[in-house]
């Protein structure tokens, strides 16, 4: 079974969660997979992007991604959001650098296209999106877009740079994504590895 894991600041919390039930690994900057302390499991950490194609090929039989990244998938969806984590919790937000008087057809920058045309959508405005690789938040300082969508934690970005947070599209968090085939063909340890986790997780939200 291979387990594949994000890159960056959530992996040590995944990495711990995992500790807990009994799965342990070296990391290593220059192995992409690596075995675990339980003989028939693998994990190997991969760019959060990349991970629901590859638990969608069936290529990794489970793995964590941001609930973000999930809503951007076009694709058909060849595997079950199993578990919400609650790790990694931010949201997903609308905001802007002034007022916005373009109201014919403002320009939205964002790195969720999907999930921003659809917000837009809902709300019967018609819009112009602009997808974007970097920091977001520039986008409407130098006049590229109206408004942006980001993932927002704190806040502090935004104000620092003086746009304003206008409206909370979706909270968002890690979640558990399990392949259809995988879930079938080892489902006695799929889910066991569920229930272990979920425990793992409320006891430490007692702690």
């Amino acid at each position: 079974m291979l387990i594949v894991l994000p890159k960056g600041r959530l992996l040590k919390e995944i990495k711990n969660l995992l500790e807990l039930i009994g799965i342990y690994f070296e990391d290593s900057s220059r192995k992409l997979v690596m075995d675990t302390s339980i003989k028939n499991i693998k994990v190997a950490i991969l760019r959060s992007w990349d991970i629901p194609k590859f638990v969608n090929k069936g290529i990794a039989d489970m793995g964590f991604v941001g609930k973000d990244v999930l809503n951007e998938i076009e694709d058909e969806e060849n595997f079950y959001e199993s578990l919400d984590m609650g790790l990694g919790k931010c949201r997903l937000s609308l905001a802007s650098y002034k007022k916005v008087t373009n109201s014919n057809k403002p320009i939205v920058a964002t790195k969720y296209p999907v999930t921003a045309k659809a917000f837009f959508a809902s709300k019967m405005q018609n819009v112009e999106i602009i997808k974007l690789k970097g920091a977001i938040e520039i986008a409407p300082i130098l006049g590229l877009s109206d408004y942006i969508v980001d993932l927002v934690q704190t806040g502090n970005t935004l104000k620092e740079n003086g746009l304003s947070e206008l409206e909370v599209i979706q909270d968002i968090s890690t979640r558990l994504i399990i392949n259809k085939s995988s879930f079938k063909t080892n489902n006695q340890m799929i889910e066991t590895l569920i229930i272990s986790m979920k425990n793992a997780l409320n006891e430490n939200l007692k702690d």
